[in-house]
């Protein structure tokens, strides 16, 4: 019969692995090698504890050692769990739990969608909960130069690609309403500003009294995959009001993109993160 273990035994056990995993968590995009020392200043433990913990972590195949006496870098085996996680992420239910959060918040329509050739296809809506609000339905395509989803997915394009989609000479694009960006270099230009301020906007582009504002979803390589949005009544969409979707959108794109896999901090566009509405 095996014996249970004791209570000291089983703390003991469970600090040692909520010490292993600070240590793997401690490696990010900027921190690619840590020494034990740094370790253990973190951990708050001995140099010999962490030294312990890291050739642990080495012999399992979570960290490896480097040249230099010492340091670690991370290993292989988490290459492969963490292609396995990312295995069986769907965008969608991901990206439809995050605009449900945000329609919660705000009661305005969001959608999610993707591209395909110079279109915004919509693939997911969440109504509202307003008495005036938008209607829309999935399948929607929409020109992508004039809609909040499809700039957000035209910004996302290597320059190349966006060149192949309108060929140099492009001068006069779909117009939808007297707001529609017709011209190419214009466009050209929000797409720039959009990365810049890390949202898209629709000022009554697409439909006149309809203001929108989207963001762009990332996958775990740091490509634009998707994109949300968020669409009200322009007389309602002002002000502070407006700045409180931009936030909600801008945030739940991010929790997408970083469910997804993509690293935080580059997981979304503008000069800082989105922070919880």
């Amino acid at each position: 019969m095996t014996a249970e273990p004791t209570p000291g035994a089983e703390r003991g056990t469970t600090g040692s692995l909520q010490h292993g995993l600070a240590i793997l968590s401690m490696f990010s995009e900027s921190a690619t090698v840590i020494s034990v020392s740094e370790m253990a200043r973190q951990i708050g433990v001995h140099r010999s504890t962490a030294s312990r913990l890291a050739a642990t972590l080495s012999a399992s195949g979570f960290l490896s050692p480097t040249a230099d006496p010492g340091k670690y870098r991370l290993g292989t085996r988490l290459a492969r769990l963490g292609g396995l996680a990312a295995h069986g992420l769907d965008p969608l239910s991901i990206g439809t739990a995050a605009l449900k959060a945000a329609v919660e918040q705000l009661g305005e329509t969001a959608h999610l969608g993707v591209r395909e050739g110079r279109e915004a296809v919509t693939v997911v809506i969440i109504d509202g909960w307003r008495t005036i609000r938008m209607h829309s339905w999935v399948g929607k395509r929409s020109p992508a130069h004039c809609s909040s989803l499809g700039k957000a997915l035209l910004a996302g394009l290597p320059e190349e690609e966006l060149g192949l989609l309108y060929p140099p000479g492009t001068r006069e694009l779909e117009s939808r309403t007297a707001r529609t960006l017709t011209d190419f270099g214009a466009l050209r230009a929000e797409l720039a500003q959009t990365r810049a301020r890390g949202y898209t906007l629709d000022d009554e582009e697409l439909e006149s009294g309809l203001r929108c504002v989207g963001a762009p979803v990332f996958d775990r390589a740091g490509s634009v995959i998707a994109a949300l949005s968020m669409s009200g009544p322009a007389e309602r969409v002002r002000d502070e009001y407006f700045e409180s979707m931009v936030a909600t959108i801008r945030h739940a794109a991010f929790t997408a993109s970083t469910e997804l896999g993509c690293p935080p901090d580059t997981a979304y566009w503008g000069s800082a993160a989105p922070a919880t509405p």
